[in-house]
């Protein structure tokens, strides 16, 4: 997927590229999100760790929790609030 993110990477036609573009939207509309890839690895490992059965609550983690070398707990730390808890 990365690489049908990049320029060009859905083919030089543009009317193919174009093509491409819907059939992939028609499947997953957020194929090609405006967020960083760093963005979108952290926002998954967190995902993943929601407890559902607690109601979609994520456990507390603090800054200073590392998951594969990426500090969760400072990337949770530097999300802007969106006002919903």
């Amino acid at each position: 997927m990365a690489n049908l993110r990049r320029t060009g990477g859905l083919g030089k036609d543009t009317q193919r590229a174009q093509t491409r573009a819907e059939q992939l939207t028609a499947i997953a509309p957020d194929w090609n999100c405006p967020w960083p890839l760093g963005w979108q690895r952290h926002h998954r490992v967190l995902a993943d760790l929601v407890d559902t059965e607690a109601g979609g609550v994520l456990p507390g983690i603090e800054p200073g929790v590392l998951c594969d070398g990426d500090d969760l707990g400072r990337w949770i730390s530097r999300q802007p609030a969106t006002g919903n808890s």
